[in-house]
């Protein structure tokens, strides 16, 4: 196994709990806050600031549909990933899977970083720290705010970098495709030309 493929699993790993971590970060909630145990009651969770929210409430639809939605495209990324993993571009097949491997880590980088950054929106819209009647910020929730940001930001530098990578190959590609034509077009015009008489 080469050195290429060993680092590039690596990162993949990393990459997936990085991941992992920040979305449980993000989308576990505020500290301070009332949670439903297991019979449906009101809990405190830490020392939250008003009363318990009324019996029949439900979360809006972006808190229970967005995390779902960010687990699923990381799963399929994960899947493409390992389903079309590129190989050091030795031959054609070669080649051909890294430019999969490498389109795939661009779409998934770049569907989880939109993602991210509409789950932060969304928080955010929701009057999480800038609406009418909002605390003040903290420093843990701007931490999370400013990590979800950051985190959005390196999944489009990776769907970036991806992509680019990914048109390099392709150009590899096009230029080993193009030096062979040439050189059998070559070949093919020293045979029909007509060979030299000796005088």
């Amino acid at each position: 196994m080469s050195f290429w493929h060993v680092t590039k699993w690596v990162g993949l790993v990393i990459m997936v709990l990085v991941l992992a971590v920040t979305l449980a970060r993000l989308f576990s909630g505020p500290e301070d806050a009332w949670v439903r145990d297991a019979s449906g009651k009101w809990v405190a969770h830490g020392h939250p600031a008003g009363p318990p929210p009324a019996e029949d409430y439900r979360p809006p639809a972006t808190e229970r549909v967005l995390p779902l939605v960010v687990l699923v495209i990381a799963v399929a990324g994960l899947a493409a990933a390992l389903l079309l993993s590129g190989r050091a571009p030795a031959s054609r097949e070669g080649l051909e899977r890294n430019l999969r491997f490498y389109g795939a880590l661009s779409l998934v980088s770049g569907a989880l970083a939109v993602a991210t950054a509409a789950a932060l929106a969304a928080t955010l819209a929701q009057g999480f720290c800038c609406g009418p009647g909002a605390e003040p910020l903290s420093n843990q929730s701007l931490f999370v705010i400013l990590t979800a940001a950051g985190f959005a930001a390196l999944l489009g530098l990776l769907a970036l970098h991806a992509q680019v990578t990914k048109k390099v190959l392709e150009a590899h590609y096009d230029l080993k495709r193009t030096a062979a034509l040439l050189q059998d077009t070559v070949e093919r015009l020293a045979e029909s030309l007509p060979k030299p008489t000796p005088p």
